[in-house]
């Protein structure tokens, strides 16, 4: 099955764009938020130490002295509270500052411009804690509804700031500014700001998942199309190894017809002879019978004038058993028709072409016709010994598996140069089928055994090998699901192992 390249590149592109765009908007929004932060509390900050200068000294100072012993109802009860608010709205008037708070040292609440929180205790606060100790504490916030100076507000995000004020004497915290700025117009920026990003971002990937979407389908148009003539090359290579490796068996199958077509014609010739010999005697035995049907039943004698043919009868040479002689010769020409006709069943069984599909099979069958085909090519010398076990039908394309096993069965018998022989052993395991052709020849090198498998790559002298079979033998096992193996010792012999599952049917290509 084909990598469904397409397809792969979109839901990856797809994944990977998503996770790009949402990162770089939260890198966006958290810089965006974080500058803005910044620069609030710095105008936060500016706007403390303009309180500072215009108000500190002149009232919150004196606020903060006058707050020790102080309960939370007298500290709303304080007479200056209202001069102090009326100076701190006079100056924050048309400003976006919302509101302003003091903290004294203990973490009440000595002043606040919304004056019902004057006296409240806030020591537990973060931000209070954090500004005690030194450090700016800026934060944002949202707010349903807030009192400002002026009214009263709803939905609105405000930069919260926690800003120490210090003793001018002792150098630490006297009080704490706690200021209340509107950043909603900002925010909104940012979010105008974000959708523009989205859409920038959003159109520059677009365009760049449309270029590389063209590329990729571009690209697997290109591999579908090198597949295809790859397995189209593999199929002719396929074709033009099965032809060789025929070709090589056409020599040995013309001698082994050769025999009985030599023997039968001789034995047809003699018996043309004969029975030209035995035409005058057989003729002679007709004109008999015919008079002896004519004599009466009391009449058992009668008399030859042989004549003229006298000379003719002495001529005749008989030794009585011509009939027998005959028969055994047609009994040999018999022979040597059902021989041929054997030779011919087994050539046809493992070079028909209906068997390209796939369909359950007997190995052990086969492998016996394989071997019946390939004993014409092999020397008499070369033993081959058979072993099959019991093995179940098994689905396969049988003339592709034929071709691999008179492959190696091939390759075995030449790689044996003086006696030797050649074991062909089959057996069902589990869940698969074994095959096992060892030989007893000459072995392959350590630094040869690597590459057998490779395409074109051979060792035989020029014009004996291709250089295909065993590359092709291996890409029909990978086809039916299958593993093929080789051990080899130099001088010992190789043996190469198929094993096949027993269910391969829908891996099988044709080859």
């Amino acid at each position: 099955m084909p990598f469904p390249l397409v397809r792969h590149f979109t839901l990856t592109s797809l994944v990977f764009f998503v996770a790009v765009g949402g990162a770089l908007g939260y890198y966006y929004r958290d810089m965006a938020l974080s500058r803005m932060l910044q620069q609030q509390e710095a105008g936060n900050t500016n706007l403390s130490t303009v309180f500072a200068n215009a108000l500190w000294r002149r009232h919150f100072s004196a606020l903060l002295n006058e707050s020790d012993g102080k309960d939370s109802q007298d500290l709303k009860n304080n007479s200056r509270i209202w001069e102090i608010h009326g100076d701190v709205v006079a100056l924050m008037r048309g400003s976006a500052t919302y509101k302003i708070k003091v903290y004294d040292p203990a973490g009440r609440t000595v002043y606040s411009s919304e004056l019902e929180q004057i006296g409240e205790d806030k020591s537990g606060n973060p931000g209070f804690v954090g500004a005690m100790s030194g450090q700016t504490r800026t934060e944002l916030v949202h707010k349903a509804r807030f009192s400002t100076f002026e009214q009263e507000v709803e939905n609105r995000d405000l930069i919260q700031s926690y800003i120490p004020q210090y003793d001018a004497n002792r150098g630490t915290p006297a009080g704490v500014f706690e200021i209340y700025s509107d950043a909603t117009p900002f925010l909104a920026e940012l979010r105008r700001t974000e959708i523009q990003l989205a859409l920038m971002v959003g159109g520059a990937l677009a365009l760049l998942f449309g270029a590389l979407y063209l590329i990729v389908r571009r690209a697997q148009n290109i591999i579908q199309q090198q597949s295809q003539e790859k397995l189209s090359a593999q199929q002719q290579l396929a074709q033009t190894e099965k032809m060789a490796e025929l070709g090589q068996l056409v020599a040995g199958v013309t001698h082994q017809l050769n025999t009985p077509i030599g023997f039968s014609h001789s034995n047809i010739n003699l018996t043309i002879s004969y029975l030209k010999e035995l035409a005058t005697p057989l003729l002679v035995a007709a004109r008999l019978s015919e008079l002896v049907k004519k004599l009466p039943p009391e009449r058992g004698r009668v008399t030859l004038d042989l004549g003229h043919s006298c000379a003719a009868l002495r001529q005749l040479s008989f030794r009585g058993d011509e009939i027998k002689d005959l028969i055994l010769m047609l009994e040999d020409v018999l022979a040597g028709l059902e021989q041929m006709r054997e030779l011919v069943g087994n050539l046809r069984d493992f070079t028909r072409l209906d068997r390209s599909k796939v369909a359950d099979a007997d190995l052990n069958a086969a492998l016996k016709t394989v071997i019946y085909i390939a004993r014409s090519s092999i020397p008499p010398r070369i033993q081959i010994i058979e072993k099959y076990g019991k093995l179940p039908k098994f689905p396969c394309n049988l003339s592709q598996l034929n071709q691999v096993f008179l492959n190696l069965i091939t390759n075995a018998a030449q790689a044996i140069p003086e006696q030797g022989r050649i074991v062909v052993r089959s057996w069902a395991e589990a869940n698969e089928i074994g095959i096992e052709i060892a030989d007893t020849g000459t072995g392959i090198s350590p630094d040869v055994l690597p590459r057998i498998f490779e395409s074109f790559y051979t060792t035989k002298p020029r014009g004996i090998g291709t250089g295909l079979g065993l590359s092709i033998a291996r890409d029909i096992i990978d086809n039916h699901g299958g593993r093929i193996t080789v051990s080899s010792q130099p001088g010992q012999g190789s043996t190469f192992c198929i094993k096949l599952p027993f269910q391969a049917a829908d891996t099988i290509l044709a080859l």
